[in-house]
């Protein structure tokens, strides 16, 4: 089928495009119609051209139909490639429903049972921790060196509460410079309670120290104090002499040596804590007699 033309008002020759519908041009296009109805001769050539019309006009909306679904597309790719990096999801905390705690007789029991129970087992932990174990039958030296002793604190520095604490037998680590400390394991002591008062004891028990007075086998006072203290161990627990120790046993030198057995002796000088040692087997001046 040849190019159909109609004439303008002109008498000029005319092209009808699919321009006329706001196509855009289209080089393809095999569509053209009629400038005016003048042309058509009769009604079967009319309903020719509004076919063509009609087809026409489809397949520009199915193109353009093609065209929205790729640019839509094309869209979708780009948005999912800028979406590819995950994102953390953050995870809502709900709210902990309140629960109302039911306070009866039951509750009440079972709470004084449990608090017994923890107070009794602190008791027993603590009892054992500072054990009060008597001395396993020892028998107490009395000679005249334990008098003379005995007799100085009592007439000459006016002491009171005499009382043997310990007797021991000096080893290697009670005279060694880098122990500096004289052990009384409280297995030996022979009665704590009776030579510390209650507030002393407990305070040693929790760990604290406080100073002493210290007296030498020769009956002179050491210069230096002493630090009475109490050492927790894994199956009993100690008291200690401590901090002037060295200066002590180098003042006594011929006194205290290894294997020797003295007794550590306490005694209240207005009311404070003292101590004394009695070497057992030391020397005794001729004009007091011999051990």
């Amino acid at each position: 089928m040849g190019n159909l033309l109609a004439q303008d008002a002109k008498g000029r020759n005319k092209r009808a495009h699919s321009a006329c519908m706001a196509f855009e041009d289209d080089d393809n296009d095999e569509y053209y119609l009629l400038a005016g109805e003048d042309v058509v001769e009769n009604e079967a050539d009319r309903e020719y051209y509004r076919k063509k019309i009609m087809e026409l006009y489809e397949e520009k909306m199915k193109k353009f139909a093609r065209e929205d679904a790729l640019a839509k597309q094309i869209k979708c790719e780009e948005r999912k490639k800028l979406c590819k990096r995950p994102t953390k999801k953050i995870k809502m905390q709900q709210p902990k429903p309140i629960t109302q705690i039911v306070s009866n007789q039951v509750t009440q029991q079972l709470k004084q049972f449990i608090t017994n129970n923890e107070m009794n087992g602190v008791e027993r932990k603590k009892r054992k921790s500072t054990p009060t174990v008597e001395n396993k039958k020892v028998e107490i030296v009395r000679n005249k060196i334990t008098q003379e002793l005995e007799e100085f604190i009592t007439n000459e520095l006016k002491g009171k509460e005499a009382k043997v604490v310990i007797q021991k037998t000096l080893y290697k680590s009670d005279l060694e410079e880098n122990q500096n400390r004289l052990s009384m394991p409280m297995k030996q002591v022979i009665k704590s309670d009776e030579f510390l008062r209650k507030n002393e004891k407990q305070d040693l028990e929790n760990g604290k120290e406080f100073e002493v007075k210290l007296w030498g086998p020769r009956l002179e006072m050491h210069k230096k104090p002493m630090v009475l203290k109490m050492w927790h161990m894994k199956s009993t627990s100690n008291y200690v002499l401590k901090t002037n120790w060295n200066h002590f046993v180098m003042a006594n030198k011929k006194d205290l040596e290894i294997n020797k057995k003295i007794q550590v002796w306490s005694f209240r000088r207005d009311e404070k804590l003292c101590f004394a040692i009695a070497c057992l087997e030391r020397d005794v001046d001729p004009q007091n007699g011999a051990a």
